[in-house]
């Protein structure tokens, strides 16, 4: 297995399932694809959230949950712009526990990075 990380423009994250930021999957040679937003041009924040993408995609691939059950929950976010957290977060979310441990992750790079979590969080937040 490889882990393919790329930063690409929002709008080709997009156009798999109209997600914004950043998007994983595994493709048809079992390879983890990792996709996250150019427009955040610091490295430490791409990196950041490229490190919670691979390591949720990881343990979804652990604990057995699949990318279709990820992106179907997914799907009732992506237009509900008054939901001010993750899908991830949510009770009933597939795959909250790896999105939980996938978040301390992200937490405690951006806080080895120096990177200010509020100011990043919002930059998400607008992607």
């Amino acid at each position: 297995m490889n882990i393919h990380i790329l930063t690409v423009p929002n709008e080709q994250i997009k156009e798999r399932h109209d997600f914004t930021g950043a998007d994983w999957w595994w493709d048809e040679a079992g390879d983890l694809q990792v996709r996250v937003a150019a427009e955040l041009t610091d490295w430490r924040e791409a990196m950041a959230l490229a490190m919670h993408e691979a390591a949720e995609a990881l343990m979804c691939k652990h604990n057995g949950v699949t990318v279709a059950q990820v992106d179907k929950f997914d799907e009732k976010f992506k237009d509900d712009n008054e939901i001010d957290v993750n899908a991830g977060d949510e009770s009933d979310a597939p795959y909250r526990l790896e999105h939980t441990y996938a978040t301390a992750i992200e937490r405690i790079l951006t806080g080895v990075l120096g990177v200010d979590w509020k100011a990043y969080d919002t930059r998400l937040g607008k992607l």
